[in-house]
């Protein structure tokens, strides 16, 4: 398990209700694959033609703020515990995250990337 627990089962205090999460889901995957006729005639990209690049600026803004509560709550855990043990890759991410020795820093927008990564690509 990418995030440690169920983000999409119904909860008071989660961010994103389950038929949220499975449109925003949707929305993704149907934005990966359609065709943008911006892609093959740039100067008209900047119209947005078919509205595409507006639906995936909204979309990417509902992932920010879901992975952004994904990770806030992961923080709240792991504060004040001493020896924390990680749970799941995004306690080990967070964990690379505060390490002042690694040689290229990772930063909170990476710990995002790499955890949507791993949430989207199948196994």
């Amino acid at each position: 398990m990418a995030l440690g627990k169920k983000y999409v089962e119904k909860n008071e205090n989660d961010i994103v209700c389950p038929e949220e999460f499975k449109k925003m889901m949707n929305e993704l995957f149907l934005l990966s694959g359609v065709l943008n006729i911006g892609d093959f005639i740039p100067w008209i990209n900047s119209l947005d033609l078919q509205g595409y690049i507006r639906r995936m600026k909204a979309v990417g803004k509902k992932f920010d703020r879901f992975m952004e509560h994904v990770l806030d709550d992961h923080n709240e855990r792991r504060k004040g515990v001493q020896d924390y043990v990680a749970k799941d890759m995004v306690d080990v991410l967070l964990q690379l995250a505060d390490d002042p020795t690694l040689e290229v820093k990772l930063e909170r927008h990476g710990v995002k990337a790499l955890t949507l990564v791993c949430i989207l690509t199948p196994t």
